[in-house]
This record gives C-alpha cells, structure tokens and sequence, in this order.
C-alpha cells in the first residue's frame, strides 16, 4: 500500500500533486492520498474530483516544533502510519520586491537571505523529523527546489553562460552568493537525516513553473499573462498587436519551462524509482523541448484573439500598464462576474521579473531524467493553455471567456 503526504497541497505544485497522485503513473498506484497545509484549505476548495483516497488536513504548521507538528499529523491526518512517500513542495520567500523575492512559492516571508535560509531549512527539517516519529514504513522523500541551485538570482556573478545547458552535475554556485541558496542547506540536511534510514530521498528541479492554483496565488505566471491580456485586448480592442514586454535578446533567450503536471508526475516518477532515483538524485524537469518567448508570446496572444509582437522600444512597460489600467480588468470582472481583487492580487513584479528582467539563455539538461525512465513531456504553449482551461473547469467564475476558444474546444479531463 502507498500513501502520499503532500506537503504544501494548496499551492501550484502541491495541487498538481494531488491531482497527480490520483492517476499517476496509475490510477491505483497510490491507496492514500493527503495533502497537508498550513492555512484553512478543503477539498471543495481544492476541487479535485471526487476520490475518496485523498484527505486534506488544514492547520498543519511547518513553523512549529517537529514534536508539535508530528501531533498534529496524528490528530489530523488518519492513517498516517501508513505514509511511504512524501513530497515536500513549501518554501519561504523574500518579504523584498527585488527579482529574488518571487523565484520561490511564498507561504512565509521573510526580510533577508540568511533568514529565508533558516526558515526553509526549519521548514523541512521539522517535517521530515514528525513524518519520521509517525510513518515507520516511509520510503522516499522528494525535495522540490528550482533554478536557484544554478544560480539564476546571480547570473552575471556566477557566469550562468558559461554552463548551459544547465546540468545537475554543474557545481555548487561559489561564495558569497553559495550561502544564499537554501536549497543547498536544505539537500544537505536531507542527506545529513537520511543516513542509516530506510528511506531515502531525490531533489527535483523544475524551471519556471506554468499551472492552475485554486484560489488566488501571486506568483502565478499563467494567472499573471492571462489578466494582463485580457487587460490589453479591453484596453486596445480585439486584434491588436501585443509587444512582447521584454527586451529584445529576452525575447530570443533560451528556456525550458515546466508545465505543473509534468513536474507531478517526474515528483512521482522519483519517488516511485527509489533503486534509480534515490540515494539523493537530482534531477531536472521541464516540459521537454528548449523554447524561446518569441516561439511562445505569439501563441498565448492569439488565444485571446490578439497578435504576438516582437519587443519595441516605444511600447508602454507592462508595469505602467497594469498600474494604469487597473480600471479595465474591474470593467472585465464586472462584465463576466469575475473577482476585481485578482489585478491587486497578482504578484506582478514577479510577471515582470520572468518576462523582462529574466533575459538570458538558462534552459536545462534533460538527459539525466530520460536516463532514469521518464519520458513525459508538452509542448510549453500547450501548458498555459492547460492552466487556462482549468479556470474555466475549477473556478466557480467564467474566466474563460476572456480566452478566444479553439474550433472544437473540448474541457480536459480529470
């Protein structure tokens, strides 16, 4: 029997996880399924189909001691003596508006580096101390980390150019900049509490991360281009050419994004293949083939019934466009019932950030995950599109009809 713990289940990985879990790689391959998180969540509001394999358990704070949270677990979660693979989704972010501040899924902030350290290293130290007092038969742990490990925060400092593509076996990015990834610490202390243990544990690196969340989530890329879309087709009319809000050589760069779904399942793929995975294996993940916005911004445009244009030097910067529109995504809102909140909501230094400030080639090396077995991947434009159609099927407000259907447009199953 396996049962999935999911740690962190509200957020975009952590949903994909849950939803994941219920049919990959197969549809009984999981007896038990929970998710866990730290604010009030439901299944409702999770609006994952009915399986009665899955249970959420609210209130499960990472913060505390791994004594208080392990009662926690107990109380809240049943059968958690039956967990055999965790997955750890949960980190911290800077409270800072600088680039750094949005690279990571923000459930706590904090003011510096050394600080976000502390408190994400915590974070999982006390999670995987409690499942440990709780769960005698747990196999596998899986760390979700990101492009920080590559350095991505310091791409100048740390010569990202002259790694790419980038490869799990690149070294450890040098100091001062070294003691600033938590991802380091992190792993460390996983192979530090994994030694002699039953279990072991792999780390997972996705790029950019494309999905559906329900409620709202700041750091929501395909939350972010969606409204600011819809907002330029309101503001310009249907037909308008939108400029890509980057630079030039931004808009040519090399990247692999990762479609949420993709990440899931490599999650599981690692956790499931602990004889080829495990020991602390990292392995990167992206959607499959390496991507440029000038591939990509022409497609999301025209799903919205608006043409993708290449960078120019005149265009309004997204920012002052957003600030100065507002008004236009309350006039959409009003129109179509949807929430006026979410254009005050979104994290739009972090849509800017990805889009503008992230302006130079950083795609990953896939070889390692094709050599262990996986094999999954999407067409990265297709992703956001996925993301997109899951507003329409989860949300209890149309967002879809901001999006210029397809001829034969049919929901996704779940």
């Amino acid at each position: 029997m396996a049962h999935a713990l999911i740690y962190g289940a509200s957020g975009i990985s952590g949903w994909s996880l849950l939803n994941q879990t219920r049919i990959y790689p197969t549809p009984t391959t999981f007896s038990c399924i929970t998710g866990t998180t730290s604010r009030p969540f439901s299944l409702e509001k999770a609006q994952i189909p009915q399986d009665e394999r899955i249970k959420i358990a609210s209130g499960i704070d990472l913060t505390k001691s791994a004594d208080q949270v392990a009662a926690a677990l107990k109380e809240k979660v049943e059968d958690i003596s039956t967990v055999t693979h965790v997955f750890f989704t949960g980190t911290a972010s800077l409270t800072s508006m600088s680039p750094s501040a949005y690279i990571s899924a923000a459930y706590i902030q904090e003011d510096d580096f050394e600080t976000l350290k502390q408190t994400n290293t915590r974070l999982l130290e006390n999670a995987v101390r409690a499942i440990e007092q709780l769960a005698p038969n747990l196999k596998s742990i899986i760390l979700q980390t990101g492009g920080k490990g590559y350095g991505l925060e310091f791409p100048q400092e740390v010569g990202i150019a002259d790694h790419i593509p980038l490869k799990e076996s690149c070294p450890r990015i040098p100091e001062p900049y070294a003691s600033k990834i938590f991802y380091y610490t992190q792993y460390d202390l996983l192979k530090q509490l994994s030694e002699g243990k039953l279990w072991t544990f792999s780390e997972v690196r996705p790029d950019g991360v494309v999905g559906f969340a329900p409620g709202t989530n700041a750091m929501n890329m395909a939350q972010g281009i969606a409204i600011y879309l819809a907002m330029y087709k309101e503001v310009h009319g249907a037909g308008a050419t939108v400029p890509f809000p980057g630079h030039e050589h931004g808009y040519n760069s090399t990247h692999t994004d990762t479609f949420q779904d993709i990440l899931s399942q490599m999650e599981i793929h690692a956790a499931l293949n602990t004889d080829k995975c495990g020991n602390g294996g990292v392995f990167n993940v992206a959607d499959g083939k390496v991507v440029t916005w000038a591939q990509v911004w022409p497609r999301l445009c025209e799903r919205f019934g608006l043409v993708g244009g290449s960078p120019q030097s005149d265009a309004t910067p997204m920012l002052e466009f957003v600030e100065n529109n507002k008004n236009a995504w309350v006039t959409i809102a009003k129109r179509h019932g949807l929430n006026e909140k979410l254009v005050y909501e979104q994290g739009w230094g972090h849509t800017n950030f990805m889009l503008v400030d992230f302006d130079f080639d950083r795609q990953y090396d896939l070889s390692r995950s094709r050599e262990v077995g996986f094999t999954e991947s999407i067409d990265t434009a297709e992703g956001y599109f996925r993301a997109w159609e899951h507003y329409e099927v989860h949300e209890p407000e149309p967002h879809i009809l901001l999006f210029k259907r397809p001829i034969n447009y049919q929901p996704p199953v779940h």
